[in-house]
């Protein structure tokens, strides 16, 4: 007797979307650490609201793959349909997605922000006007290319 899906075939439909479900959950659990380690070298608090947000991040990630894949399962009984394309291309996209959101969380890494804090207590603590002044005209001239000397 015949059947309509070979095991081997819906062994490995199954087996490449666990894998997708692995690498993205993977990546989401990386932007996080990357973002917390980030909110520690800005000096930033880290929220508890913002963890929360990666759960419901996995939770919209997870339907979306599954999506793809329920695509993919109406492919699984033709000849020519191989692997689960659709959720594959998902996955990727949404791994894409987390990296670009640790590109820029490096980003604020190497900014200046992390400096405004002290700059700001810096002007505060200045004994008069004259020396807040002088500290608010250096930094301009430093964030100023055009009356910057080199």
């Amino acid at each position: 007797m015949d059947t309509i899906i070979s095991l081997e075939k819906l062994y490995l439909f199954l087996g490449i979307f666990l894998a997708v479900c692995i690498l993205v959950i993977s990546a989401i659990m990386l932007d996080l650490w990357d973002g917390v380690h980030t909110a520690k070298k800005t000096n930033q608090r880290v929220h508890s609201h913002k963890l929360r947000v990666t759960i419901g991040k996995m939770s919209e990630y997870w339907r979306f793959i599954m999506i793809g894949f329920l695509v993919d399962c109406l492919g699984i009984f033709f000849s020519f349909y191989i692997l689960p394309f659709v959720a594959v291309l998902f996955g990727a996209g949404l791994i894409v997605v987390e990296a670009k959101s640790m590109f820029e969380h490096a980003n604020r890494r190497k900014s200046h922000m992390t400096e405004l804090p002290k700059i700001i207590n810096d002007i505060i603590a200045a004994a008069d006007k004259k020396e807040a002044k002088r500290i608010l005209d250096l930094i301009c001239t430093d964030n100023n290319p055009s009356t910057a000397k080199d």
